[in-house]
């Protein structure tokens, strides 16, 4: 910790330094690229409270208070260098870990502010970014700790610090309309967490639910693999029409490829309106022994396959938006990708809740939105109805969840004048159950009949 705050003060100090001196006239020299670099920040503060809902279940909540601070050098040569350090404070919670006396359980939403390995720890400070890239014409290629941008593969939906990687990563896009998109990945900086496994390690950072058997997973540290392989290309017909193919391949444990085409229809020439269709393909296979000889060790049942499909059709005009989504993941094993590296990009996804670890899914979700210009502010409403395989039915349900509904209201607010660049969310989050609870407390905490409260404030300079 003090070594990352003595470089933030040694290079904040320099670029003080030389920015009070004339610039040089040698735009070759390591003084001129480095005092010409920009520098950007982000502080975010982050209140969250969940309710519960039963009296004899233990409510939370946790207020967070981040900087995240971003250096880049100017190019040289088609060459630069960069890095990202961010810090996080808990100035205020209830005992995030204590469990739940009724349960056992600990709490889920909260604790995903801080560091999930150490609920008492107030302030966490890490290395997020810290990369050499080069460019060439409207490509480039990045080595180091970055943060990659993919369906599958992603910063997730929202805390105080979202997901990194590290390997090579290439952004070809030197002929019209086609992006090309390779990566090797070995190392990975979960979202919640502060150090840095290896791929294979990564996965499990998060509860790890049940194997198909019943029996807990324990393939938490128990994973073989040399990395993650990813491959995507994005190829826009038009500014209406845009299709893109993504392969996932994490090597000795699972294959994932996801094909994505969306539409925008006009019903007239010159006319506002637009018909919105969208339609996602997935399908996985396992690869050898699923990361482990042994099948309460592994991440993915040996030769298990599986698919899903997500579909979408909407309207929208200069303000406003509404659209009809449908997911359905096939019966024949769980759909699985670790949740530590992203949300799924599915058309029914609802922050603060995923469908990944299920299988036999039937997934509705209605979304409304509306801008208003005048106020700079976004109102967006949603209704989700999810029905799962049986809590019990172990075969199908990773994380003994039982079907669910779900009502978001998500209320963001761009500031003007002297506040530009202050940006105010307020995320309401709503759970109800449509599934059997057993009279199974279990079933029921942080997980349905309940209410989650988010009030977040982010300012950029």
């Amino acid at each position: 910790m003090k070594r990352i705050i003595f470089l933030i003060f040694w290079i904040t100090s320099s670029s003080i330094w030389a920015q009070e001196k004339e610039t040089p006239k040698d735009t070759n020299s390591l003084q001129f690229i480095l005092r010409n670099g920009k520098w950007q920040a982000h502080i975010r503060n982050y209140l969250m409270a969940t309710d519960n809902g039963r009296k004899d279940l233990t409510d939370y909540y946790a207020n967070a208070l981040g900087l995240d601070v971003h250096y880049e050098t100017a190019r040289w040569k088609g060459f630069n260098a960069g890095f990202t350090t961010s810090f996080v404070y808990n100035t205020a919670s209830s005992d995030l870990g204590k469990p739940d006396s009724l349960t056992g359980q600990f709490n889920r939403y909260e604790i995903g502010l801080f560091d999930l390995a150490k609920p008492y720890q107030a302030l966490i400070g890490t290395i997020d970014e810290l990369y050499v890239s080069y460019a060439w014409r409207k490509s480039k290629v990045v080595f180091g700790k970055q943060k990659l941008i993919t369906p599958w593969l992603n910063p997730q939906d929202g805390r105080m610090r979202p997901n990194f990687q590290e390997g090579i990563y290439l952004d070809w896009q030197d002929i019209k309309n086609l992006r090309i998109e390779i990566a090797w990945l070995y190392r990975f900086l979960v979202r919640s967490t502060e150090n840095w496994p290896s791929i294979a390690n990564s996965i499990g950072q998060y509860p790890s639910g049940v194997t198909p058997d019943g029996v807990r997973s324990g393939y938490v540290n128990n994973l073989s693999s040399a990395g993650l392989g990813i491959a995507g290309i994005t190829y826009t017909f038009s500014p209406q029409i845009k299709t893109q193919l993504w392969n996932y391949f994490t090597e000795n444990i699972f294959n994932t490829t996801f094909w994505q085409t969306e539409v925008e229809l006009a019903l007239k020439k010159e006319n506002p309106h637009r018909i919105l269709l969208g339609l996602q393909l997935h399908y996985q296979t396992a690869l050898n022994d699923g990361g482990n000889p042994d099948p309460n060790l592994a991440y993915i049942p040996k030769n298990q396959k599986n698919w899903a499909l997500s579909s979408r059709v909407g309207w929208k005009n200069k303000v406003s938006q509404i659209t009809f989504n449908y997911t359905r993941i096939g019966d024949q094993g769980r759909f699985l990708f670790p949740r530590e590296w992203g949300r799924d990009p599915y058309y029914t996804f609802l922050p603060r809740e995923r469908n990944e670890g299920f299988g036999d899914v039937n997934a509705f979700m209605l979304q409304y939105s509306r801008n208003f210009l005048k106020t700079n502010t976004q109102i967006e409403l949603a209704y989700g109805h999810y029905i799962l395989p049986d809590a019990r039915n172990t075969f199908l349900n990773k994380y003994a969840f039982p079907s669910y509904n779900q009502i978001n209201v998500n209320i963001v607010h761009q500031f003007r004048g002297i506040l530009k660049g202050l940006q105010g969310q307020l995320l309401y989050v709503y759970k109800g159950s449509i599934g059997e609870l057993y009279e199974d407390p279990r079933l029921e905490f942080n997980k349905v009949n309940m209410h989650l409260y988010n009030l977040i404030f982010n300012y950029h300079f």
